[in-house]
């Protein structure tokens, strides 16, 4: 299995992922149930303070222990409180159920082989509630793989709170042994007011675009079952030309 190191760019996360665009999303979903939730691959907190503020039981497992400390700060500072575990999700161990697990931000793609897949939905199976729902969200491959080029693009740049610039550099290509999987190059090149360079950082990571039926597969494998499918956080239905995500709403039958 590929491990992609976030803890290297832990402390530039919140700057470059700004998103919300699935927050409202999560706080729907979790308002539908009252018991605890675990959420994996949860990074330095984007979705899991959102969450928490608005009352919801939380735990959060990551396998960056950078960014739990990030997390955990951050919660120390506004006065709130998580239950936080640095884990790899394939070998997921809790000792108790949830009623709700979810793994936002499309990150279990970042789990590379079917094999391991497999793994992760065994044990996340394991940790839900009879009853419980499993969120589970990833991109749409036919959208995605479209900006895998092999080409280095400036991706975005990001004003950081010394009036310098965080500038990220992103190079993409399919690898040559799975049609499926991922090499990305990411360039993270930091500028201060006088746009010298003051610092640059190389993460190379790995992801899978798995098919619908690929995972539907998996999961149906590991014994979920299927109570929605969306194509994106408004609820849209899935549409396999256009659609920019799949997502995922699994039950573990009671």
């Amino acid at each position: 299995m590929e491990i992609n190191n976030y803890d290297a760019v832990a402390d530039l996360y919140d700057t470059y992922v700004p998103v919300t665009f699935d927050i409202d999303f999560f706080l729907n979903e979790t308002r539908k149930t009252s018991g605890e939730v675990l959420e994996l691959m949860s990074g330095t907190g984007r979705v899991s303070i959102p969450l928490l503020e608005a009352g919801v039981k939380l735990t959060c497992v990551d396998l960056s222990a950078e960014s739990n400390a990030i997390l955990e700060k951050k919660l120390q500072k506004i006065g709130l409180k998580a239950d936080i575990y640095t884990m790899d999700i394939c070998e997921l161990e809790l000792q108790k159920q949830f009623e709700m697990v979810i793994i936002p931000f499309h990150s279990f793609a970042h789990i590379t082989s079917p094999s391991n897949q497999q793994k992760a939905l065994d044990r996340i199976f394991q940790h839900l509630a009879p009853g419980g729902t499993f969120i589970c969200t990833l991109g749409n491959p036919a959208i995605r793989q479209q900006a895998v080029d092999g080409q280095l693009r400036l991706l975005r740049k990001y004003p950081l709170a010394d009036q310098g610039m965080l500038l990220l550099w992103i190079m993409e290509n399919i690898s040559d042994d799975d049609d499926q999987l991922v090499e990305a190059m990411q360039f993270y090149e930091v500028y201060d007011s006088n746009g010298v360079l003051t610092s640059k950082r190389l993460l190379e990571i790995h992801f899978r675009l798995s098919r619908k039926s690929e995972f539907e597969e998996l999961a149906m494998r590991a014994g979920f079952q299927i109570k929605a499918f969306y194509g994106d956080y408004s609820y849209s239905e899935f549409n396999a030309e256009n659609s920019p995500f799949m997502i995922w709403v699994l039950e573990r039958a009671g």
